[in-house]
């Protein structure tokens, strides 16, 4: 019969273990990165299209969001939010600060002064920055949980 604390100890190693093979398991390849730019991306562009292609490109991304979380769930049996707790805030909300920022600079650009092409240069700075975001958000995630 085990004591309490042995049960304890060994429900923190197989947590540890779990955790660890999330970690590995996490490694996303490029496509995924590319997927969450490319949201990133759409959204930042969406001022510089016609108000009917907006709506497309709106709906567009939220079916991505869809594809992504299932797709993650059939990849790992779960889909981790960007924003859970721990030292992957550090990443995400600086991040989503800086898109955001994009956002409003891409709707100044293209609504209020009629220049769409500010608007897609922002686009494709936001891919980058989203891709590499991606990337950074994806090695903290696997070093805290490996940690």
């Amino acid at each position: 019969m085990t004591t309490i604390e042995e049960q304890a100890r060994m429900a923190l190693m197989a947590k540890g273990a779990a955790e660890q093979d999330l970690a590995r398991l996490a490694a996303c390849p490029p496509w995924r990165h590319a997927v969450f730019a490319g949201m990133m991306a759409a959204l930042v562009a969406t001022p510089a299209v016609p108000l009917p292609l907006r709506f497309g490109l709106l709906a567009l991304i939220l079916a991505s969001i869809a594809l992504v979380v299932q797709s993650d769930r059939r990849r790992l049996g779960v889909f981790v939010n960007g924003y859970r707790r721990g030292k992957t805030r550090m990443v995400a909300f600086p991040l989503l600060a800086l898109i955001l920022i994009l956002y409003a600079a891409s709707c100044y650009a293209a609504l209020d002064r009629g220049l769409p092409a500010i608007s897609l240069a922002l686009a494709a700075a936001s891919f980058v920055i989203g891709y590499i975001g991606s990337v950074i958000w994806q090695r903290v995630f696997a070093r805290e949980l490996g940690a």
